[in-house]
């Protein structure tokens, strides 16, 4: 389409008035919202005048299978929204509000927008504050880790394809914290904030856990408290302050893992809530029932202490939601419920014959909300999150 030039001493589009701007910009979804403010620097200036209209619902963003690209889903309007940048050969490694950590098919990691696609470029993978661990890469997806200790020097390789991480962005501030890590056989954690221009390598090997133990999980909460699960049945918790950039805060008092029925459970996943209590809940899948066979079942520290029961199991999360995906709770949702798809955990990623499974979970009711708009897509993947406008 010819674009059409404004006749003299006329107004162009990125020249409108504020005063005509501004109702326009409070009529968009969400959305159209985010991509509107990107689109000069007047209707920027516009949109810090002018509150969005408030989504009463978190997002899904579906990667379908065969695709190129990822499409956004909003259950509040029961539509689906495709993006317009090629996400070809990318892996979406985690979230925050309206930001995702994307890992490109040459190991290059960068944090963008959904909406907006605004891009952050982060520094190469193989770039680490001098410490006793390298990395150097070795081809697109292979980087060779030396690991050096007084007595021996350990070397391992690290495929980006089970790489995985994690991500904090503060809206306002754009400031934000991006980690990742693998687990077995190197135990290798690294971290960077917005200003680094390397990663600061968390020597798990040697001050946290012993020799033996690898890395379950890893939950990043409010971008300073890190929460490292073994498969050792122990959680530590890591507050990323200090001369070194990070510092164990549970060094002489681990929190233990293990629930009182562990051994039926398909899935642990260590959640802390937004006011900092670690959670465990277990995800249950029953393959041989020909009804929704999935339940869950939420456990919280003991008040009273007991060595043989360190937790209890709970009903209600009071007004506050549970993302799986995100590993923590969130007030104002959907009080009492569990967000989940079966790409929240490893554990179910590794089930090849389990379909997708996308849904709410009511727990005190037991009962589950599924999105049938959805229902038939193929996808290879799943996460919900929170648009910085979803909720309070």
């Amino acid at each position: 389409m010819e674009k059409k030039t404004p006749k003299s001493g006329g107004y162009g589009w990125s020249k409108l008035p504020h005063d005509l701007l501004r109702p326009i910009f409070e009529s968009l979804g969400f959305p159209d919202f985010r991509r509107a403010r990107i689109v000069c620097w007047n209707w920027h200036s516009v949109s810090k005048l002018t509150l969005p209209r408030k989504t009463e619902s978190p997002w899904l963003m579906l990667i379908p299978e065969g695709d190129n690209g990822c499409v956004l889903y909003n259950p509040e309007e029961d539509k689906v929204y495709t993006t317009m940048r090629d996400f070809s050969g990318v892996r979406f490694l985690a979230n925050s509000g309206n930001w995702s950590l994307v890992l490109d098919s040459r190991s290059n990691l960068y944090i963008i927008d959904l909406f907006s696609e605004e891009k952050i470029d982060l520094p190469p993978l193989e770039s680490i504050k001098p410490c006793k661990c390298t990395l150097k890469r070795v081809g697109d997806k292979d980087f060779e880790r030396r690991v050096y200790d007084v007595r021996h020097t350990s070397v391992s390789i690290l495929r980006t394809d089970v790489m995985r991480g994690r991500l904090w962005v503060d809206e306002k501030t754009k400031e934000y914290v991006v980690l990742w890590f693998f687990n077995e056989p190197a135990n290798c954690v690294c971290f960077c904030k917005n200003g680094d221009d390397r990663y600061t390598n968390i020597p798990l090997r040697f001050n946290i856990f012993n020799r033996k133990q690898a890395i379950y999980d890893v939950v990043l909460v409010r971008g300073h408290d890190l929460y490292i699960q073994s498969n050792r049945d122990y959680i530590r918790h890591l507050r990323l302050c200090g001369p070194q950039g990070f510092e164990d805060v549970s060094w002489s008092n681990p929190v233990s893992r293990r629930t009182p029925c562990q051994l039926h459970a398909n899935c642990d996943i260590t959640v802390v809530t937004s006011s900092g209590e670690v959670m465990l809940v277990q995800s249950i899948l029953d393959k041989t029932s020909t009804e929704r066979g999935r339940s869950f079942r939420v456990f919280k520290k003991n008040p009273k202490p007991n060595p043989n029961q360190y937790y209890v199991e709970v009903d209600s999360l009071g007004d506050e939601s549970l993302f799986l995906g995100l590993r923590t709770t969130v007030p104002g949702i959907q009080p009492n419920s569990i967000y989940f798809t079966s790409y929240d955990s490893v554990c179910w990623r590794l089930l090849e014959d389990l379909n997708m499974d996308i849904c709410v979970f009511n727990l005190a009711t037991k009962t589950f909300k599924s999105f049938p708009r959805i229902s038939n897509m193929k996808l290879k993947a799943a996460r919900w999150f929170l648009p910085d406008s979803c909720g309070t």
